[in-house]
């Protein structure tokens, strides 16, 4: 691999938020330049940077010759946090950073790396909600997208996610079809364990290990924790995040509300459902197919025996057929 070049800085968006940026290169730059856009509770470095071997997508992307940028959308990771989340959580509070809001984080973003590399458009890669937010932002700006990835996304086209239905822990007991607010409020404390629970379970083989380097998944961990100073002020330790993505999966999944349709997305579209995922459904991305009728391209990548964290397993389960998928993608 070429030598990988980081920079982390701060951009503002139009309504004032201090977005923070990574910005990962190498010397050669003539590819369609690219952001990364996180999940909903987990922050940008943890997903796409990890400093071990196959865990930095954001280098993978870069040696091929794309600029990338990795954002943390406000109230996450190194961003700046409403003002609320510096106070204790409010059960019943309306929950903050909702979907519409962090195409804002990601138009600051695009036009930052515009100007950066003098290109006209850049590509999206979105992880779960954050991959509905790409698809938001393509159709809001058409003109600054060429590509957009959307990895283990939900677009709200079927309705039937299991996880967020009618007497689900999400779902208001007292307002079924709502998301319950008076449950998770406005921000929530996350523990590591809620990681290990969900990766382990996606793994359909005893010795997790032999699936998933050891040395990712503590990473991983660390860089959890690393995204919020205030983590390691609780004993476990418990990193922040705001439940406005939160309220809009449930929204999706329970109701199938489509926060943006597919027919106003005109760039090229590649569809990652990874086989075991249980957030991503083909239900939901049947229906998202049948809606891109203005898409210049649709490509689904499906492999079989490969989890929610593909892009973080071993290469060998089915990382390294995803990146080259992804490189022909990208051409």
């Amino acid at each position: 691999m070429p030598d990988i070049a980081r920079s982390d800085f701060h951009i503002e968006t139009v309504d004032g938020y201090r977005i923070a940026i990574r910005e990962v290169r190498s010397e050669r730059t003539d590819r369609v330049p690219m952001i990364l856009m996180h999940g909903t509770r987990i922050p940008g470095l943890s997903e796409f940077d990890l400093p071990v071997e196959n865990g930095s997508l954001a280098a993978d992307l870069a040696a091929k010759g794309h600029v990338v940028y990795i954002v943390d959308a406000r109230g996450f990771g190194r961003s700046q946090r409403p003002a609320a989340m510096e106070r204790p959580p409010v059960p019943g509070a309306d929950p903050l950073v909702r979907t519409i809001e962090i195409t804002r984080d990601i138009d600051a973003a695009a036009n930052h790396l515009i100007a950066a590399t003098g290109q006209k458009k850049v590509g999206l890669f979105g992880w779960g909600v954050g991959g509905t937010c790409c698809a938001m932002y393509a159709a809001l700006w058409p003109e600054k997208v060429s590509h957009i990835v959307l990895y283990t996304m939900i677009y709200g086209g079927a309705g039937d996610h299991p996880q967020f239905t009618i007497g689900s822990v999400w779902d208001d007991p007292d307002n079924p079809g709502q998301f319950n607010q008076k449950r998770f409020g406005n921000y929530a404390f996350n523990s590591l364990e809620l990681l290990d629970k969900h990766w382990n379970e996606q793994i359909p083989i005893e010795d997790k290990d032999a699936w998933r380097d050891s040395a990712m998944f503590e990473a991983f961990r660390q860089a959890l924790i690393d995204g919020d100073p205030t983590a390691k002020d609780r004993d476990p330790p418990a990193y922040r995040s705001p439940n406005g993505m939160l309220e809009d999966l449930y929204r999706m999944g329970c109701n199938g509300e489509k926060l943006v349709h597919a027919s106003q997305i005109y760039c090229k579209v590649m569809i990652v459902k990874p086989e075991f995922d249980s957030l991503c459904r083909m239900t939901d991305m049947e229906v998202f197919m049948r809606d891109l009728v203005h898409a210049e391209e649709v490509v689904l990548w499906a492999e079989k025996n490969t989890t929610h964290y593909v892009l973080l397993d071993r290469p060998e389960r089915g990382r390294a057929n995803l990146l080259a998928s992804m490189d022909d993608f990208l051409r």
